[in-house]
């Protein structure tokens, strides 16, 4: 990865070549020492290295991973907790991440697999008799060595959210660390009581992913992996039935219950070295899990792969090295799904747009709200809220909420929908859905199913009992996945909106992780890639399928339909990186290409209005304008303004939500900047890199802007 403009020269006297990778503790460099010396140098993001708590865990376990001296590791170099931003050094190690490994060859075999698992278990005893745990073993945190002698060799990387088994110096009050859907069940929902049992649950975790090419708790988003660890039993797909009963013990929910690493050790060390045909994989009985068809095609081999990796880029964005949840009331990471294809394209349509432009509420003034909480349980994990601003006000659902809704005048809080908690932990299902005055949000009792509230008085309309994987609005109709297993042929359900009526229900073969996509006069359209090879297009109230053409063929990402045509971004080895888009007729089937002055990486669907593409450039961090007839691009948004949401369009103008909370409105026919409104959040001393980027774009109503940033939801006038 390339050097960014902020990035340093040189970090404690070792000279940065190259960006390694960022995670969510801090941004990992490869430096070179005097003597040339490679090295791994991780430096710590600005707002750890403010407070005096993480720079004494720091220090403690720059002190703990020194004393971690097994083969099967890579040594602390050097490193300085007292600097201004702290780092610490390790060898570099040069080979891929078990992760790399299985995406681009697939699942290891028999001998690479007994091999890992023993020298996995190897590093861990080793680790654990330095008392130290390591609470974020997960497959990119394992590196296959490559060279004569040591291809395939394991080592251990990343001890970034380590800390020395016996430190008073405990997880701060309110955070939750790791990485779903490799975490403990205890790390979720007891974060302080965490010891070298949640390594082994671990190592369980990602034997399946090395075996089968997913975790035993995936899932589409982070509620969902972790209320599986939590309360599903494991899907272990295809692993070998010799390992079966070791990595049964290791997913034990119990920490008490699962083997110490010494005994993993053994237990692997006494495993054959070859597998006669009968200890090969069988396929067991499914057991409950709630997942929804995106486990199945995140792992998948052929040329859909990349499409349900684009649509979670920004979870894992939140997600990667570690995940910092906030409890106590205190956001410290929003993680929200991405909004549905259509509902990118449409977000300036949401809710009745009664008010003329220049237009405000009555009473209404410029507001922010943290929605901090005062009350909540220390125990509680809390997420952070995903909001969706509407004309009838914001409405917001977190794990701890079901539904807020804060006033569009004043943005204090309307009412309130309480969520039911299970075992100490709640789930929700991302950004409420909003249409026409009902809003659909994550069911309150728990349950993971669906409820429909009254956008004006808070009365709910109907329930559906969950669990579900994902809900939408489209074409019409609430559409809910109903399965709970990952499966190819998911079963799909339409209810009317106001009512709950349940209109069809129908079984999709498709490697989609969401199929569907709103068509033109109450029509739906499907991705059946994966079965039939078709999109088929299909009525919204009955069901039926009304016709359907052949998609076009190619490792193609369907990234939105509108106005019956759909639009495929074409992915270069599997990067997710671009240089062209498909453009595909869904009357005649006919297809064609544009390509792009550049690569790009979309960081979400494009937004099409008229014969103009915009597309959101997370690599670049820029808005690219195409004309869609010509094929020619039309103008592209200065780098320096470091563009940081997907954009909302309203009457010729473009609008974004900017890093430091301010929001950004450009000419839609030229890209040039009409003006930009003040911060509405205090972002000083925190980097570009540390904020999380809006998932929701700015919506106007009126005179006003709704935006909803990592910091809080904020109400602002429009730019003149």
């Amino acid at each position: 990865m390339t050097l960014r403009e902020n990035d340093p020269q040189s970090v404690g006297g070792y000279r940065i070549e190259s960006r390694i990778g960022t995670g969510g503790m801090g941004v990992v460099y490869l430096g070179r020492s005097a003597s040339g010396r490679a090295v791994a140098v991780k430096v710590v993001h600005t707002r750890y290295a403010d407070n005096a708590e993480f720079r004494a865990r720091f220090r403690q376990e720059i002190a703990a991973a020194r004393r971690v001296s097994g083969a099967f590791t890579a040594p602390v170099v050097d490193a300085d907790p007292d600097a201004e931003r702290p780092w610490m050094a390790t060898a570099f190690v040069s080979g891929r991440t078990l992760a790399q490994r299985v995406d681009e060859s697939g699942p290891l075999d028999w001998p690479a697999l007994r091999r890992l698992g023993t020298e996995l278990a190897e590093a861990l005893r080793e680790i654990h008799r330095a008392e130290v745990v390591h609470r974020d073993l997960k497959p990119s945190n394992v590196l296959l060595l490559e060279g004569e002698g040591d291809d395939g060799a394991v080592r251990v990387i990343d001890f970034g959210i380590s800390r020395a088994a016996s430190s008073d110096v405990r997880t701060q009050t309110g955070l939750v660390m790791g990485s779903p859907p490799f975490m403990a069940p205890e790390q979720f929902s007891r974060p302080r009581d965490v010891g070298p049992a949640v390594d082994v649950f671990s190592l369980g975790a990602v034997l399946v992913y090395a075996a089968t090419g997913r975790s035993p708790f995936e899932a589409d988003n982070a509620y969902l992996a972790a209320y599986n660890t939590v309360h599903s039993e494991p899907e272990m797909g295809e692993l070998p039935e010799a390992l079966r009963p070791l990595v049964a013990a290791c997913l034990a929910k119990e920490p008490a219950d699962r083997p110490t690493s010494s005994e993993a050790l053994e237990a692997l060390t006494g495993l054959p070295q070859e597998l006669s045909e009968a200890g090969a994989g069988q396929e067991p009985p499914r057991a409950p899990v709630t997942e929804s068809a995106a486990t199945a095609a995140l792992r998948s081999e052929d040329a859909g792969a990349a499409k349900p990796r684009r649509r979670l880029r920004r979870l894992r964005t939140a997600l990667v090295g570690a995940v910092v949840l906030g409890v106590a009331g205190a956001v410290a990471v929003t993680m929200v799904d991405d909004e549905p294809a259509s509902q990118v394209a449409e977000v300036e349509q949401a809710g009745p747009q009664a008010t003329s432009r220049g237009a405000t509420p009555p009473g209404w003034k410029p507001w922010q709200n943290t929605l901090k909480s005062d009350d909540a349980d220390e125990e509680q994990m809390f997420l952070g809220p995903a909001c969706t601003p509407d004309a009838l006000g914001v409405f917001c659902a977190s794990p701890e909420v079901a539904l807020t809704r804060l006033s569009p005048a004043t943005g204090e809080v309307d009412w309130t929908k309480p969520r039911s908690r299970t075992n100490g932990v709640s789930f929700s299902l991302g950004e409420p859905v909003v249409h026409e005055g009902v809003v659909f949000v994550g069911s309150a009792d728990g349950s993971g199913g669906v409820d429909a509230f009254d956008g004006r008085t808070g009365k709910r309309l109907w329930h559906l009992e969950g669990p579900v994987a994902e809900f939408e609005y489209l074409g019409g109709v609430v559409l809910v996945r109903l399965d709970d297993l990952a499966r190819s042929d998911a079963r799909y359900a339409a209810y009317e909106p106001r009512t709950g009526e349940e209109l069809w229900q129908r079984r999709l073969a498709s490697e989609s992780a969401s199929p569907f996509y709103g068509g033109t006069e109450g029509t739906l359209y499907a991705d059946l890639r994966g079965g039939s090879g078709k999109i088929a297009r299909v009525d919204a109230r009955t069901g039926r399928t009304l016709g359907s053409v052949d998609a076009p063929k190619g490792d193609l990402w369907l990234a939105t339909v509108q106005d019956d045509t759909a639009y495929y971004a074409r992915w270069e080895d599997d990067t997710g990186v671009s240089a062209a888009f498909f453009i595909q007729d869904l009357g005649s089937g006919k297809t064609r290409r544009i390509d792009f002055p550049w690569s790009v990486e979309p960081e979400a669907a494009p937004l099409v209005r008229g014969d103009t593409m915009y597309l959101f450039d997370y690599g670049n961090e820029t808005l690219l304008a195409l004309d869609l007839k010509r094929g020619k691009p039309l103008w592209t948004s200065s780098r320096e303004l470091r563009v940081f949401s997907e954009p909302a369009y309203h009457e010729g103008r473009l609008y974004v939500t900017m890093p430091d909370t301010g929001i950004l409105a450009l000419d839609a026919r030229t890209g040039k900047e009409i003006g930009r409104t003040e911060p509405s959040f205090d972002t000083q001393g925190r980097s570009f890199e540390e904020l999380t980027p809006a998932s929701v774009p700015p919506l106007r109503v009126g005179g006003v802007l709704y935006g909803v940033s990592e910091p809080g939801i904020f109400s602002v006038a429009d730019v003149p």
